[in-house]
């Protein structure tokens, strides 16, 4: 799962192609555009640091795939909006489609995750760890004694025997 940190990469390199072409726009046009754009990117970015963190902290699938359902969902939001105001921002064509792909390798990632989260979660059926040395479980002790204190072991008290 730490490969869904790759997949922010292309974001930020599109949103810095972005940010580049941005600055060559006139004052004017500049302020608005930029304010609107971060309006947007912020749900991303958020949504972004909630599936980080749900990946650092070793969540399981379930929530993993709850919280990449969540970014996708913004990413597309923020595609869309890209995509309508495009001509009126000055986004180049370039870094649309490298937002795109970023978005399509999230759309990936998240059904990869959520396929694991569907799948039914079975007990090993190998061989368990007292087969794996070849000892077996203790017998209870004769006439029901129960290791007592600190001498008691799995087959009662060692001085006694």
């Amino acid at each position: 799962m730490p490969r869904l940190l790759m997949s922010r990469v292309p974001v930020a390199a599109a949103l810095a192609l972005a940010a580049a072409t941005w600055t060559a726009l006139p004052a004017h046009a500049q302020v608005p555009c930029m304010n609107e754009v971060n309006a947007a990117r912020a749900p991303v970015e958020t949504t972004g640091k909630a599936v980080k963190a749900a990946i650092d902290a070793k969540k399981g699938p379930d929530e993993i795939c709850s919280r990449l359902k969540t970014f996708t969902a913004a990413e597309a939001k923020f595609i869309k909006y890209l995509e309508d105001n495009a001509s009126w921002c000055g986004f180049p064509p370039d870094a649309l489609t490298q937002v795109k792909q970023s978005h399509a390798h999230s759309l990936k990632l998240r059904g990869q995750a959520c396929k694991v989260a569907a799948a039914p979660r079975a007990l090993p059926t190998g061989p368990g760890l007292a087969d794996a040395l070849g000892t077996n479980r203790p017998v209870a002790a004769p006439g029901g004694s129960k290791p007592s204190g600190i001498f008691g072991t799995l087959s009662g008290n060692s001085l006694q025997q």
